[in-house]
C-alpha cells in the first residue's frame, strides 16, 4: 500500500496535462492485463487432451518412430 500512497502524492503533484498522460498510461495497463486474461482462458493443452482422447498408446513414442524413419 505504501507504493500506491506514494504514487496518489506524487500524480497531485503534476500538471493536468501530465495527470491525462498517467491516465491514458493506466488505461493501457488495464488494457494490457485484459489481452493476458484472454490468452490464458484459451486452454490450447485442454483441446488437445480432447482431440487425442481415444488414441491409444502413448504419442511421444510415434513422434520418436516417425523421427527415426528420417535419420
Amino acid at each position: 500500500m505504501q507504493a500506491k500512497e506514494r504514487l496518489k502524492k506524487e500524480i497531485e503533484s503534476l500538471s493536468p496535462d501530465n495527470i491525462l498522460r498517467v491516465y491514458d498510461l493506466v488505461l493501457i495497463l488495464k488494457k494490457q492485463d485484459k489481452n493476458l486474461e484472454i490468452r490464458k482462458a484459451r486452454n490450447g493443452y485442454l483441446r488437445t487432451r480432447l482431440a487425442l482422447r481415444n488414441c491409444t498408446g502413448l504419442l511421444s513414442n510415434d513422434i520418436i518412430e516417425e523421427r527415426n524413419d528420417r535419420i
